[in-house]
């Protein structure tokens, strides 16, 4: 059965995206021309400019396509456990070995951060802000008590942390004592959840509010 237009226009986006894709990676973005991504595709340049404007166009597509946050977050939503502990130590795991399976999700956030200098970073969040507020339903039923922090900024520290492990055990695995073994996440998952001080350190509770406490000049 012959494909249809809106098939074959999808087709050729389809094209268009994976081969400017694989060339950001091998290259960068700004050292990769229009005509090269054509040459991949087997493509006219014409073709391409149907359905990108710009090449910033087809970057933008790409970060909305590919950003590792598609498959990040459900993992998240998804993870298992009784109690809020258990259930963001299985998030965390899933999300790292979500990131471990994707070696080239560093090079386009690094793209993104080194030439484009977050410039689309914002237009990411906007995608994403819904996501975040089902945070609530995924803590909802579990045991444990937790502090009264804001579902965006949960998730900030959360994929913060441990993207920062992800990102530390890929570019310093030659060094001694980073790895990516179950023991060394699960000191990250602690860390997370408990913070560095020891149990019966004096400085753990009982601190004053920076809002609330006085100037020295008062």
């Amino acid at each position: 059965m012959p494909k249809s237009s809106r098939e074959k226009s999808e087709e050729t986006r389809s094209r268009v995206i994976e081969a400017a894709y694989s060339l950001f990676l091998e290259q960068g973005y700004h050292a990769t021309s229009m005509r090269e991504i054509s040459q991949r595709a087997n493509l006219t340049v014409g073709a391409i400019y149907n359905h990108f404007p710009a090449k910033e166009d087809l970057w933008k597509e790409i970060l909305r396509a590919r950003h590792p946050f598609y498959e990040i977050f459900p993992k998240i939503l998804n993870a298992q456990g009784d109690t809020y502990a258990a259930m963001i130590r299985n998030a965390a795991r899933d999300m790292v070995q979500s990131l471990r399976a994707r070696p080239d999700l560093l090079n386009l956030i690094l793209i993104e951060v080194v030439e484009f200098k977050a410039a689309h970073v914002p237009i990411l969040f906007e995608l994403f802000l819904p996501e975040v507020s089902r945070l609530q339903e995924t803590f909802a039923g579990k045991t444990g008590k937790t502090r009264n922090i804001p579902a965006p900024v949960l998730m900030r520290s959360f994929v913060g942390l441990f993207f920062s492990y992800y990102v530390t055990g890929t570019l310093l695995n030659s060094l001694g004592g980073v790895t990516f073994d179950p023991q060394s996440l699960d000191q990250f998952v602690d860390l997370y959840l408990y913070g560095i001080l020891s149990d019966d350190d004096p400085t753990r509770c009982c601190q004053p509010d920076p809002a609330t406490a006085s100037s020295p000049n008062s």
